[in-house]
């Protein structure tokens, strides 16, 4: 599996604890990039989520029989959320979902958010909210998540020339990247092809694909350099101006207020 949301980035939560990360071992590291816990305190909050080409399955622990799936998305969500509420979710890497999901994403429903009763076979769907039910801490339930998950690993089918597609972007960080006909048939394909398999099972078109994992990329540039858009913007965007329009779009916001803002906010003293 090709590890894309190596560099993925949600945004960081000023409330002391409320985001919590897990990195699962070896065994389903390849295809599960992290499970997550988000705390809301009592309020209106609202969480506004960044494009990350990731998959992620979520369920509330109060009603973790509602647990639902987010595709993939080419602009900033912003989900309102009255607390106290606690959502646990799991993070795939891109195409990682396949493991446990045999339908492909351009066959789910053209809702933003699906049932994950509708997606997860039976037995992974009981097996994740009888756990997500329990009253365990954060590092317990995902270690018992952990070990039941492993019990359900399947090979996916996938198309050989999306994943050389995939290891294409992989290697030129998604700079740059040419889509022309010539270059797709280094793919076995034309670009129409690859238009229908990229939206069958990654969701998004080629360019938006690119479009979003050039944006995560900056900003984990900008992480590594601490010297937040003093980064170099120039291995990603022609100038300042494609980058400011580029975070706007993806993040709804500047890079420095992405990077110093919390994606969690009270809403009522907005």
């Amino acid at each position: 599996m090709l590890n894309f949301n190596e560099l993925s980035y949600q945004g960081h939560v000023n409330h002391e604890g409320a985001y919590k990360t897990y990195v699962p071992g070896t065994r389903l590291r390849d295809w599960i990039q992290c499970f997550w816990q988000l705390d809301v305190p009592a309020g209106l909050y609202a969480y506004r989520s960044i494009p990350d080409n990731s998959v992620d399955c979520i369920f509330d622990l109060s009603h973790p029989l509602e647990a639902f799936v987010i595709a993939p998305f080419v602009s900033p969500n912003i989900f309102e959320l009255t607390g106290p509420v606690s959502y646990w979710g799991v993070r795939f890497r891109v195409l990682g979902h396949r493991r446990l999901m045999k339908l492909p994403l351009g066959e789910w429903s053209t809702a933003s958010d699906v049932n994950a009763v509708d997606l997860l076979p039976m037995e992974v769907f009981h097996s994740l909210s009888e756990l997500c039910s329990q009253p365990l801490s954060f590092e317990v339930r995902c270690r018992r998540l952990e070990t039941a998950l492993s019990k359900y690993l399947r090979e996916p089918d996938l198309d050989p020339r999306l994943l050389q597609y995939l290891h294409y972007c992989q290697k030129t960080c998604a700079s740059n990247v040419d889509l022309s006909d010539r270059q797709c048939a280094e793919f076995g394909l034309s670009s129409r092809q690859l238009r229908r398999l990229t939206q069958l099972h990654l969701g998004v078109s080629p360019r938006a694909f690119v479009r979003v994992m050039r944006f995560q990329n900056m900003i984990h540039a900008m992480h590594q350099e601490g010297a937040g858009i003093r980064t170099q913007w120039a291995d990603f965007y022609y100038d300042q101006a494609h980058l400011y329009r580029e975070f706007k779009a993806l993040a709804g916001v500047t890079p420095s207020a992405l990077m110093n803002s919390s994606v969690l906010y009270n809403t009522e003293s907005a």
